[in-house]
């Protein structure tokens, strides 16, 4: 009967083959670990769907009642507070994976010839990934969501010529209401994820397609070859991906989950005040992964430089990045050998990381 119901599947599917070429898979022996990244950021993506969905089930996405909402999940819904602490947790831990997932592969030239699309279709996710998480954000519907809500829109109507196009259409109006939230909750729970889900397979099928060849140390000989089992060549042998990659990715995933479940339990997922519509003084906090971009509109004060410090900046940014593989055009990888380079990436980071420490540090209310 089961040979029955595989030949049935054989004959729509190709299901037999489609196993046996997973498992025919292989990648080289040295690095193994550091493959690892993106099967954590697919199962912490699998999580999020997963905790999403159950939050869903009690949240309201309408302002006067959202934080109550988020409050009734914590304090009320069975293991609420764990589904709240997973979700935060879990998208912080994302971005976080996502960053150093980066650095690995900026500093071993992993994003050249002919990896292009693979860095694009990678920025593409880190992208909606932090943008996920800045409407996740806002949907907690307490003081500091209220607050994130109208500068961020005030900052886009700075934008020449469409800034309050964009203001009303991202509002849903002049004035910050239900559609405001209601769009917000969309963007967040509907177009961002398809988004992710349609740009994972692609960035998976270049992988494959390119190789997985792309570390620090350059393999002398080698090559894809044109046998049957498109395994990739090197001195120091393959291995395949199912049993060895695969026990690899499962025991970082199960440690990282870990580490997110106790975060999620003894951390938990903070609320925070209610928001008031006409209270002078506050102290909105961002996330941690826009630190650095909240302290950018610090050093550059004063109306006329908002659109500067919040949109051109972080625009340029982003720009370099998604052209990296097309400006840096020669073929060394090796960080040790394209000096010029690694200063540079190593100069961002600490830059990065400072700006996000200072503005980590406790802020005092400030009056408008």
């Amino acid at each position: 009967m089961f040979k029955q119901i595989q030949n049935w599947f054989d004959e729509r599917i190709g299901l037999t083959k489609v196993i046996e070429e997973f498992n025919g898979e292989r990648i080289p022996r040295r690095g193994g670990w550091a493959y690892t990244l993106g099967s954590v950021l697919a199962f912490l993506f699998t999580v999020q769907v997963v905790t999403g969905i159950f939050l869903l089930f009690y949240y309201v996405p309408y302002f006067p009642i959202a934080r109550n909402a988020t409050y009734f999940i914590k304090h009320h819904v069975i293991f609420g507070n764990i589904l709240l602490g997973i979700h935060l947790w879990g998208a912080f831990t994302m971005i976080f994976i996502i960053l150093i997932h980066m650095a690995r592969v900026y500093f071993s030239g992993a994003y050249k010839k002919p990896r292009e699309m693979q860095w694009i279709a990678g920025m593409v996710l880190f992208s909606v990934v932090v943008v996920l998480g800045l409407t996740g954000y806002m949907l907690v519907g307490n003081e500091n969501s209220w607050w994130t809500i109208n500068v961020l829109t005030n900052v886009a109507s700075h934008t020449p010529f469409i800034g309050g196009f964009i203001r009303e259409i991202a509002k849903g109006g002049t004035e910050t209401s239900v559609l405001t939230m209601q769009h917000i909750f969309a963007v967040h729970v509907w177009l961002l994820p398809i988004v992710v889900i349609m740009f994972i397979p692609i960035h998976l099928f270049l992988i494959r397609k390119t190789g997985h060849q792309g570390m620090a140390l350059e393999y002398k000989n080698s090559k894809l070859c044109d046998d049957d089992e498109k395994k990739w060549q090197h001195p120091d042998g393959t291995v395949p991906f199912f049993p060895d990659q695969f026990y690899k990715d499962m025991i970082v995933a199960i440690g990282v989950f870990a580490v997110v479940y106790i975060l999620a339990v003894y951390v938990g997922a903070p609320i925070g005040p209610m928001y008031r519509p006409l209270a002078l003084n506050f102290a909105p906090e961002a996330d941690w992964y826009f630190l650095a971009n909240e302290e950018l509109l610090k050093f550059f004060p004063g109306h006329g430089l908002i659109i500067f410090s919040t949109f051109l900046i972080p625009s340029i940014g982003f720009a370099i990045l998604f052209a990296l593989p097309f400006i840096d055009r020669t073929k060394e990888r090796s960080p040790f050998k394209r000096p010029a380079a690694t200063v540079l990436g190593i100069l961002f980071l600490l830059l990065l990381v400072y700006l996000t420490l200072i503005g980590g540090e406790p802020k005092a209310p400030a009056t408008v």
